[in-house]
């Protein structure tokens, strides 16, 4: 009788600790090896600039290495779903634009779901992007922009990187109802070095990404695809005020991390990187760049979002006619 109730207790233990986040609760040190931070783009996307600045931070906060791994490709897809199907330890992690809700949505076959197979850790920064062209384009502004595209149908492109540019691209020429072609490229320097250059005409991007250009005068912005103007680029119309009502695209920058990694885990990664991204250091290296630093840290908040534009985005793409690869 002893001897059965013994086992038993050892069974219970024994299913206990192989309970998720069991490891983590019976005091298991976490990081127990190198943490890789998994941007879904090339060097200079946004992304990569989260993640340049959090990770020696994350690093210095979590007394261990913190590596920055490039996994590029289909628009953020390679990406995200590496870290989808990463093990739930919190030592793979994504650094997340809102290309990781929109590019399964322009599959046939997803190849993960945000709302499933990722767990949201924390809001690290948004900015709306802006539409840039050509120096040499004649046009200034939307109405001078659409008035080009119509009388010169099929001439103007734009440069894309796929998922969310993709859409964007698509929603502006439904909402102008112009013919514009869309040219892939890798990553947001190449696509920017192409419209500079005059191989592509048009380019959806960040300000962080342009501002340089901008300043220089070998790059010329549209407009902002937000509702109002930015309070840190006051100076730049919206593509709402030129004539396109509602036509509003932010990124949010964020960090996720494989569903069903523990919660003490994320409670802990959440705390962490939201004390970094919110810090006085943070907030100037972001301002500067245009990118606005999130009002609520919380993994609700970030969660809610994803949920959120997941159907926003579903809708956009019926909308115009998107046709799913």
């Amino acid at each position: 009788m002893a001897k059965t109730k013994v086992a038993s207790i050892l069974v219970s233990l024994g299913l206990m600790l192989c309970a998720p986040g069991a490891a983590f609760a019976q005091g298991a040190a976490y990081p127990s090896k190198p943490i890789n931070l998994v941007v879904p783009f090339p060097p200079g996307a946004s992304t990569d600039l989260a993640a340049r600045f959090l990770g020696p931070r994350l690093q210095e906060a979590l007394g261990q290495t913190v590596v920055i791994e490039n996994r590029a490709g289909a628009g953020g897809i390679i990406g995200s779903t590496y870290v989808a199907k990463a093990a739930p330890d919190g030592h793979t992690l994504l650094v997340a634009s809102s290309s990781v809700v929109v590019g399964p949505l322009l599959q046939r076959t997803p190849a993960y779901d945000p709302n499933r197979d990722l767990a949201p850790i924390v809001i690290a920064f948004q900015h709306p992007f802006m539409l840039v062209a050509n120096k040499d384009l004649p046009a200034r502004n939307v109405p001078e922009l659409v008035g080009y595209a119509k009388a010169n149908p099929g001439k103007l492109n734009f440069a894309t990187l796929g998922s969310i540019n993709d859409l964007m691209s698509e929603m502006f020429k439904h909402a102008a109802k112009v013919n514009i072609e869309l040219v892939p490229y890798r990553g947001a320097a190449e696509n920017l070095i192409g419209v500079m250059r005059g191989d592509s005409h048009l380019l959806f991007t960040g300000w962080s990404v342009v501002q340089t250009h901008v300043a220089a005068g070998t790059i010329r912005v549209i407009g902002v695809a937000s509702l109002q103007r930015s309070p840190l680029t006051p100076d730049l119309p919206t593509l709402a005020e030129q004539g396109l009502a509602a036509f509003e695209i932010l990124n949010v920058i964020g960090v996720m991390a494989p569903a069903g990694t523990p919660e003490p885990i994320l409670t802990r990664l959440n705390s962490e990187i939201a004390r970094i991204m919110t810090s006085p250091e943070a907030k100037q290296f972001l301002n500067i760049r245009g990118n606005e630093t999130a009002t609520d840290t919380s993994r609700g908040a970030y969660a809610a979002y994803i949920k959120r534009d997941t159907e926003k985005f579903r809708q956009l793409i019926e909308m115009t006619g998107f046709k799913r690869e």
